[in-house]
């Protein structure tokens, strides 16, 4: 992104000077300002919103993983079982435990995460808030 320097901003004044005219230029720059602010503000809202998506998405694909292996691992248990084998001494990899969600209710996710105001955390759906505050404490 391009930066300002002292010339632009001087160019950039003297053309506001003359196309505002020295008696609206106060509110002018002030109008800008807000509104440059609130770009600013949405811009970072979209931004929030993307990341807290793809965290949810890439929750969702990893739980979908250990469940399938889980079910992987279960049927060889039954084909192991139904075939007369040995059951599993424990000798071969265990297949990993399913990390499930923990339960929103115990949770702590009343109190609002750095960088969001308490009207913006109780917007958001309960599983967000899990993962942005697991990633808090991580």
């Amino acid at each position: 992104m391009p930066s300002l320097g002292f010339p632009e901003i001087i160019l950039i004044g003297i053309v506001m000077l003359l196309v505002v005219g020295p008696e609206r230029l106060p509110q002018a720059t002030r109008t800008l300002g807000q509104l440059y602010a609130r770009v600013r503000r949405e811009a970072d809202n979209f931004r929030r919103t993307l990341v807290l998506e793809a965290d949810r998405l890439d929750e969702e694909e990893r739980l979908k993983e250990l469940r399938r292996k889980r079910i992987e691992a279960q049927a060889e248990k039954d084909r192991q079982a139904t075939e007369g084998a040995p059951p599993d001494d424990g000798t071969r990899a265990q297949p990993e435990p399913v990390d499930t969600p923990a339960d929103p209710a115990a949770s702590d996710l009343a109190a609002p995460a750095p960088g969001f105001t308490e009207e913006e955390w109780n917007e958001l759906p309960a599983h967000i808030r899990e993962i942005v505050k697991r990633r808090r404490v991580t």
